[in-house]
């Protein structure tokens, strides 16, 4: 499939169907002078809300529309599961559910927001914060204890101790070590209502769906897959919009035929923008409006299981990175503003960027590396063999439901078996998926070889940032690189007791350094996201982790 055929094809849908809707004729209705008389007597009133309604397209797959259930989750982060703070374009965090402060990086203080109020009318205080830390806690996370697995690996706790105000709005987090950073992690946790769940072994649907921010879940159909939220009365501010409905779509082209047919304003995919093969289409409607942003996710990611497998030897990992054509990837995937990323992995986005080596295809350079591993003769199908006659091959495993992600691994089966690298794909569904490429669904049994990933903004800047959580063999939910090197988990620590932002600076860049020199994982290109609404809409606010999905954008977005 070629971007531009798929772009051209999309563009005779839409005429098609705008030409359809052309061809029917309205009767005209009769004004008589009695009628005008009537309207011109009507006083104008200005409307309760200044938006009706904003619908929402999604292809995010929920099946349940409660708490705890992933997509929903990310989906009400934007509308009534309030995250602690948020962060803008340009990196500043700002409160949300919370006020916060630190003097030292290590203990940080929380306050509610005056007047922040539960759905069923209960206030929220700092007791939810501290509920939530322990529920998680028996639910396998290391928040005020270590928690060691089946396995005997061991997670250190995150937190020390933990002070509340007499007033209980507010509460002071001591972390085990100093986080200049920590409230990136904070832009996706989400507070739950204790009066709701505790000494309750499990809430009804409807319990589970109470929750603080300034919507709340009317009605949830998977049959025709709509979710309708309404204004929370509790909230003590009140939103522009008076109503959001997200439709649910079984794929990206009858999202963006809808958005161009008016029948949705704006599409969202959780820290992804529109795909590059649709924007030139969008981009030529008038009722379209693109916004440019720069982006800290990492869309494309070839990783590599360090630790199982052929790409245990550093060296075919060297090969691969200098065999595959980048330019391609760029071109055919990315936008306009898609660029070859470094060999340092992370965006220029990216808190403590550094500048290093840029991706280049080298095939000879390549030849090289599989000759220092061992494979530097081809068998008679062109692929490299070693001295035991073995054919240098490996399974490369990717979600099915992610069409982008199929594409990269459909790429990189191409190029490298082209180059010499027989690639067997291995595309199952999104449960057999994350069971072979995360720490958490795997029970800490990755069996993947190499994986296509898509990293959101808020995973790349978790942890110690700089998508560590991704490479690092020991997290407990991701880890797919399986990277245990004593050089990487001694960048790590430093990134991690860094006091200042210019001691994180350093870690930041020593991790950079590795990440080029080693090659756990590949960034197959970089690209900025563009996001895509009605243009009848005016006022949009952009969140770093949310996109145009985001609790701000329902406070400032009209209509022109």
């Amino acid at each position: 499939m070629k971007k531009k055929a798929l772009s051209a094809l999309l563009a005779a849908v839409v005429a098609l169907s705008l030409a359809a809707c052309a061809a029917q004729t309205e009767t005209p209705v009769e004004t008589t002078a009695a009628t005008t008389a009537v309207t011109a007597a009507e006083p104008k009133t200005e409307p309760e809300y200044p938006v009706e309604t904003v619908t929402v397209g999604t292809t995010a797959a929920i099946e349940t529309a409660v708490y705890g259930e992933y997509n929903f989750d990310m989906l009400a982060s934007g509308v009534s599961e309030l995250p602690l703070v948020y962060q803008d374009i340009s990196g500043e965090f700002h409160p949300l559910l919370a006020e916060f402060t630190t003097e030292d990086a290590q203990t940080w203080t929380y306050t509610i927001r005056e007047g922040m109020t539960w759905s069923d009318g209960e206030a929220v205080s700092a007791e939810d914060i501290l509920f939530t830390l322990e529920y998680d806690q028996a639910n396998g996370s290391a928040n005020f204890e270590s928690q060691t697995d089946a396995d005997g690996k061991t997670t250190e706790a995150k937190y020390t101790g933990y002070t509340i105000s007499q007033d209980k709005a507010s509460i002071s987090l001591t972390l085990a070590t100093p986080n200049v950073r920590e409230l990136s992690n904070m832009t996706s946790f989400r507070v739950m209502p204790k009066h709701i769940y505790e000494g309750k072994e499990s809430v009804t649907e409807e319990e589970a769906r109470i929750t603080c921010g300034p919507y709340v879940l009317d009605s949830f159909s998977k049959e025709s897959g709509t979710l309708t939220f309404s204004v929370n009365p509790y909230y003590p501010q009140k939103p522009n919009v008076k109503q959001i409905i997200y439709r649910l779509f079984g794929n990206e082209d009858t999202m963006y035929l809808a958005l161009q047919q008016g029948d949705v304003d704006m599409v969202w995919s959780y820290s992804a923008g529109v795909a590059g093969t649709y924007q030139d289409v969008l981009a030529g409607n008038d009722s379209v409006t693109l916004v440019n942003v720069a982006a800290a996710n990492a869309p494309a990611v070839l990783a590599f299981n360090n630790a199982k497998g052929l790409f245990v030897d550093e060296n075919l990992r060297q090969a691969v990175s200098y065999a595959l054509d980048y330019d391609a990837f760029k071109t055919y995937f990315g936008s306009a503003y898609a660029q070859i990323p470094n060999r340092g992995f992370v965006p220029e986005t990216t808190v403590g960027y550094k500048q290093t080596e840029k991706l280049t295809t080298d095939q000879a350079k390549a030849a090289e590396y599989m000759a220092a591993a061992g494979y530097s003769e081809k068998n008679a199908n062109g692929f490299y063999v070693n001295g035991d006659g073995q054919i240098a091959s490996f399974t490369l495993t990717v979600n099915a439901a992610k069409e982008a992600h199929v594409g990269y691994a459909e790429m990189i089966k191409n190029q490298l078996e082209q180059f010499g690298i027989q690639v067997n794909l291995d595309t199952v569904d999104k449960d057999s998926y994350n069971a072979k490429t995360s720490n958490k669904f795997s029970e800490n049994n990755i069996t993947m070889e190499a994986a296509i990933y898509g990293y959101t903004a808020a995973g790349m800047g978790m942890g110690n940032g700089l998508g560590s959580i991704y490479v690092d063999g020991g997290h407990a939910v991701q880890g797919g690189c399986q990277v245990f090197d004593e050089a990487f988990q001694n960048i790590l620590s430093e990134m991690k007791t860094a006091k200042t932002i210019a001691e994180y600076y350093e870690g930041a860049a020593k991790l950079q350094d590795y990440y080029a020199a080693h090659m756990p994982l590949i960034a197959l290109y970089w690209d900025n996201m563009m996001l895509a609404h009605s243009s009848r809409l005016e006022n949009v606010t952009v969140d770093a982790v949310f996109g145009l999905n985001n609790v701000s954008n329902w406070f400032t977005i009209t209509e022109k």
